[in-house]
């Protein structure tokens, strides 16, 4: 083959080639040499050095790949080398040669044992990748500094140590030293890499000591140290007088923070979750203005620092599990900045402390005003009876989080702004007596806000559709009066009662046991009052309620086996008489869920196509979705998102297109990934339509 200048690009991916021949080097215009996935490449060119032109070299999983080549003269324009997944056991000295090499990917080569002591001659050098190397334990003396070099990933190798001479490397910006399980040490002088801006560190889990911060390092934001074997950090870490975030997650041998903490004044996010044995928590000597996010999860703690109120902008906390913790200390009231408070399977004490007493004090109302912010609380797998009535006075609480919290019983009177509430798994609770306030304020938001509600009760099997006593039945809480028509509809309501089994009329006994066809009717009642709502109160709505069965309620106008049916529409449910007198539809699905469920989240979409009496057809949507668990039975939902229904019918009724006939099929959608997947673990038993009227 003789000289060849115009070829630019040669791929030969996945091809059966053993070797190159001799002649590619006449391919003097080449720039892109692509041999991804030749699993049968035994070895290069030694001549490959000749490819002048050549600018990206990509031998990715060349599993065979056992020698990489001398490189016998400058190579300027070569500047990404990928060796990913190859046999090699090393490079060659000759490797300074590819003096415009700027990423080089050495990623898994499992076989690499050794780097060449030339590698400091790489001055363009800019990310190099040694990830996965698991044989390679020693990295050469940096000889020389590297100006170029910004990224360095050493992750899974078997390195013991870095050599000093790591400070050489005067502009690296990332260095990633993640599951280096025989890593016992830093160099001293780590300290010296001024431009380092993240430092990772993961899973390093025979890293005791970290090394002294002997200057400051303005440029270090994020410094990640979990999973190692860190007993305690050095009072110079107040050094990075940069750093914003600081991971100590699972470091089981903590067992003290350094008094110098607040130092770190630029600090945002501080995270030692699990670390089991840290059992103080220092004392905050000065304000910290920017931690914002502080994570003690999993600790022993036994007692917070009475200064903790010197976070000034702290907006979110986590004590989940930390079983020591027995108080709050009087100044968490003064957390002002509060937004976010997870105390999951954490001790009454401290529940009803934050409730009712603050430090050995009874709570005064001024204390609810310093904790205002709070908008999410976690109070999951506790073992309360009975919420505190106090909680109504979380004037800005939105979120209520009460998952397996098996002795609870009863709500109480909650907070207005409520707009998410999850009491998945509580086994014992009959009474939802604050539910009914909170249902009829979310569906008509007289406020003006678009908002939106969502009531969990899956698993709640002593739930009952009549009230046991004194509790309050979910048909009581669903049955709305009729409010203002110009109230403003929330634009989502989930309303979930999964695995609610004494809300099914086919899995009790009882035959005087009451239809759930009451809660369904009472929001049918509220959609219809929806649609005689003037103009000026139109939002996007969408429904979804869902509660264990088999049957579509009786009182659906059409009903039909399977995922579809057809329907001829009265005359009645398009007229243009008046402007607001139009209408739309209520759908209810029942699924089967196949053992195999796993609880992946998934929608329902239902797909609508409209004829008019001239012939004119329009298609139609609407989907809503959810969380569900695993270990279902059938249910049954109700399902409404009609908004774009609502809008053609007003639309094409001025048009004086009426529409005699529609067609509904529904099939479950989990989105694109694994839409397979979900047609085989649940499926569409059953399916029927309920026509609204407008008057």
């Amino acid at each position: 083959m003789g000289i060849v200048e115009s070829l630019r690009h040669l791929y030969l991916s996945e091809t059966a080639l053993k070797e190159l021949p001799s002649s590619i080097e006449n391919l003097i215009g080449l720039k892109e040499l692509s041999l991804l996935n030749c699993e049968s490449l035994v070895c290069l060119l030694d001549s490959f050095y000749k490819l002048k032109s050549l600018s990206t070299f990509d031998l990715e999983d060349c599993s065979r790949l056992e020698i990489f080549p001398e490189v016998m003269d400058t190579m300027e324009e070569l500047y990404e080398l990928d060796l990913r997944r190859t046999a090699l056991k090393e490079l060659p000295s000759s490797i300074g040669n590819l003096i415009g090499l700027e990423s080089l990917r050495l990623k898994n080569c499992e076989n690499l044992v050794c780097l060449p002591d030339s590698f400091y001659k790489l001055k363009s050098l800019r990310s190099f990748y040694l990830h996965g190397c698991s044989r390679w334990e020693i990295f050469p003396e940096v000889m020389d500094t590297m100006e170029m070099l910004r990224y360095l990933d050493l992750s899974g190798t078997a390195l013991k140590e870095l050599q000093s001479s790591i400070g050489n490397l005067i502009d690296l910006k990332d260095l990633v030293m993640n599951k280096c399980k025989n890593l016992v040490c830093l160099p001293d002088n780590f300290y010296k890499l001024k431009s380092l801006e993240r430092f990772h560190l993961e899973g390093c889990s025979r890293l005791e000591i970290f090394s002294e911060v002997m200057d400051t390092m303005e440029m270090l934001r994020y410094l990640d140290l979990s999973e190692t074997a860190l007993k305690e950090l050095p009072s110079s870490i107040d050094n990075l007088i940069g750093l914003t975030e600081l991971r100590l997650s699972y470091c089981e041998d903590l067992v003290c923070l350094p008094d110098s903490f607040y130092k770190l004044k630029s600090l945002k996010r501080f995270n030692v979750l699990g670390c089991s044995r840290l059992e103080i928590f220092p004392e905050v000597m000065d304000t910290m203005e920017k931690l914002h996010e502080l994570d003690l999860s999993g600790t022993a703690l036994k007692e917070l620092p009475s200064s903790i109120d010197n976070l000034i902008r702290l907006a979110k906390l986590c004590l989940n599990n930390s079983e020591n913790l027995v108080c709050l200390p009087s100044s968490f009231c003064k957390l002002k900045s509060l937004r976010v408070l997870y105390i999951r399977g954490i001790s009454n004490l401290v529940v009803k402390n934050l409730f009712t007493t603050v430090g050995c004090r009874p709570v005064k109302q001024k204390d609810f005003h310093g904790l205002s912010s709070l908008y999410r609380l976690d109070l999951s797998e506790s073992n309360l009876k009975n919420l505190p009535t106090t909680i109504k006075q979380f004037l800005c609480l939105k979120d209520l989080i009460l998952r397996k919290c098996k002795r609870l019983k009863s709500l109480p009177e909650l907070p207005p702004s409520l707009v998410y509430l999850d009491a998945h798994d509580c086994t014992s609770l009959e009474d939802v007596s604050s539910i009914k306030k909170v249902f009829e304020q979310a569906l008509f938001c007289g406020d003006g806000l678009n908002r939106q509600l969502k009531l969990i009760f899956t698993n709640c099997f002593q739930l009952n559709e009549k009230g046991r006593g004194n509790g309050t039945s979910v048909e009581e809480v669903s049955s709305i009066k009729k409010r203002s028509k110009r109230a403003v509809f929330c634009k989502s309501l989930g309303w979930l009662f999964t695995n609610c089994f004494q809300l099914d009329q086919k899995a009790v006994s009882s035959p005087e046991t009451p239809k759930l066809e009451m809660p369904f009717e009472h929001l049918v009642t509220v959609l219809t009052d929806y649609h005689q709502a003037t103009p000026e109160s139109e939002k996007r709505t969408s429904i979804v309620t869902c509660v264990p069965g088999s049957e579509i309620p009786e009182w659906f106008d059409f009903k039909s086996l399977g995922s579809s049916i057809y329907i001829q529409l009265p005359s009645e449910w398009c007229s243009n008489n008046s402007r607001i007198n139009f209408s739309c539809f209520v759908a209810s699905v029942v699924v089967s869920f196949l053992d195999s469920y796993n609880g992946m989240e998934f929608g329902i979409r239902c797909k609508c196509h409209l004829k008019s009496c001239n012939g004119d057809s329009h298609y139609l949507s609407c989907y809503v979705s959810s969380g569900f668990e695993s270990g279902l039975s059938d249910h049954l939902f109700l399902l409404y998102g009609g908004e774009e229904v609502r809008g053609l019918v007003k639309s094409e009724a001025s048009n004086k297109r009426f529409y005699n006939e529609a067609s509904f099929s529904f099939y479950l959608d989990d989105g694109e990934t694994l839409r397979k997947w979900i047609w085989s673990e649940c499926k569409v038993k059953q399916c029927g339509v309920h026509l609204l009227f407008a008057n």
